[in-house]
């Protein structure tokens, strides 16, 4: 019998947070806590935690072995808003020769709170057997759960290379773009203000590096990769990089990361991991029954085959934040003799046709100003003396500034 087990790991993650009360709590303890019995959280089993394994068993059973090997598809139940989840990506190779491939990779992803569909398409070309280029673009569709409000839109593209530059060496490089195509304007409250809802502008690259056979038991690996996505009110920027090792025969590993995101500032990782087999066997003959999980036959590498990268998905980033943040609709007058001057915004409303309303009562259309391609306005009218209310409406929204009176002294 030989069982291969990991016998010790260290594991170790730093960010510099500050120290609140609940922290001293942990690091010096609590007196009446230290008093009372060990609490052990009763064990119970969720149901949802089975509804993905079950629908992926279910798929096996009914599907066809090439398309259940392009479809990743979780399920699971969100207890918060009560509602069902699933994400379903689908990768489709539409065309492929010995050197190159075309393929398509619709994905539908729905939580308790947001829905959203993306299709993708992109080919992949091998130059040579040691160099493989790739480009992709995609369409994505984002909208809060159930509702019947706009699609939120954006396009992207992507680029991709794999090389092996020798010695045993491998090169991965990915990057993508992501472009908002709409924004989402809605009225809230007294319909004076407006939210205004777009998917964030962005970029990330990943890199991927196992370095040349400098030494025959030990594989050394770089990878760093590197985020922005902006909006008006988002800003998810941040960067990574580390270096990992094994040696060939599987016994150690490790690995030490540092980054930084904007979030939650710098940080780093630390782990070292030592995993050995253990023969039953061994152990009755009495022979040292722990050794290495793997026997190097060789102190070779073995390089992948890029070919098989042909029909392999697409890294890029899924399920960007809505940026969202809220405009005023605005109303400024100024009045001179029997002439009075209005100017302001409408957000979002660029090119509109405004009704300028003037009340003593009721409401009455004095009249129109059409907005610039920003949603900005300004125009004049001409009132006999007297107190008014005045305000603006776009009639097709139902959109209205908020009211101000004026009086026109008699000259």
């Amino acid at each position: 019998m030989l069982l291969v087990i990991p016998i010790s790991g260290a594991q170790a993650e730093w960010f510099p947070l500050p120290l609140v009360n609940s922290d001293r709590t942990k690091l010096y303890g609590d007196p009446l806590q230290a008093a009372l019995p060990p609490w052990t959280a009763p064990k119970t089993y969720q149901a949802e935690h089975y509804i993905g394994s079950t629908l992926r068993h279910g798929l096996d059973l009914v599907l066809p072995q090439p398309i259940r090997k392009n479809l990743d598809v979780d399920a699971g139940y969100d207890k918060w808003y009560g509602l069902p989840t699933l994400t379903a990506d689908f990768f489709l190779p539409v065309r492929a020769w010995n050197d190159k491939s075309i393929f398509v990779s619709p994905r539908w992803y729905m939580t308790g709170t947001r829905e959203e569909l993306s299709l993708g398409a992109g080919m992949r070309h091998l130059i040579n057997p040691d160099v493989l280029v790739g480009f992709h673009a995609f369409h994505d569709w984002v909208r809060p759960r159930g509702s019947a409000v706009e699609f939120l839109k954006e396009v992207g593209v992507g680029i991709e290379l794999a090389a092996l530059p020798g010695n045993f060496s491998d090169l991965t490089i990915s990057a993508n773009a992501y472009f908002p195509v709409n924004e989402r304007w809605t009225s809230v409250g007294t319909r004076a203000a407006l939210i205004r809802e777009a998917l964030p502008r962005g970029m990330d690259v990943k890199l991927g590096f196992l370095l040349p056979a400098l030494i025959d038991a030990l594989d050394i690996r770089f990878n760093a990769q590197t985020h922005s996505y902006r909006g008006e009110q988002t800003n998810l920027t941040g960067y990574r990089w580390g270096l990992s090792f094994n040696t060939r025969d599987g016994m150690l590993s490790g690995l030490f990361e540092r980054g930084r995101e904007e979030i939650r500032g710098d940080h780093f990782r630390v782990e070292a991991n030592v995993t050995l087999a253990f023969d039953l066997s061994d152990l009755l003959d009495g022979k040292m029954p722990f050794s290495p999980p793997y026997h190097r036959a060789s102190d070779r590498r073995f390089s992948r085959k890029l070919h098989e990268d042909l029909c392999g998905r697409v890294v890029r980033k899924h399920d960007l934040p809505t940026d969202k943040d809220e405009k005023k609709i605005t109303l400024a007058t100024a009045t001179h003799a029997e002439t009075v001057r209005v100017s302001g915004g409408f957000p979002g409303l660029g090119n509109a046709v405004l009704t300028v309303q003037t009340a003593s009562s009721p409401w009455r259309d004095r009249t129109e100003l059409v907005t610039n391609p920003e949603g900005a306005y300004s125009g004049r009218l001409q009132l006999s003396p007297g107190t008014y209310r005045i305000r603006l409406v776009h009639k097709r929204t139902g959109l209205v500034t908020e009211e101000q009176t004026i009086t026109i002294n008699e000259q």
